[in-house]
């Protein structure tokens, strides 16, 4: 199996991934991922209690 190293997006951390899943990998905690899925709805106000 090989690793690569991604940078996420939203909070600029780096993560290890495996390369076969690297286009699917995008960020590096489902946090990370719930931000950015609030911000391309334009949802200020969700209803997912924030960590």
């Amino acid at each position: 199996m090989e690793y690569i190293m991604k940078t996420c997006p939203i909070c600029g951390r780096e993560f290890v991934v495996l390369k076969e899943v690297e286009e699917k990998a995008v960020y590096c905690t489902l946090e990370c991922l719930l931000v950015s899925q609030r911000t391309m709805k334009g949802d200020k106000n969700s209803s997912l209690m924030s960590v």
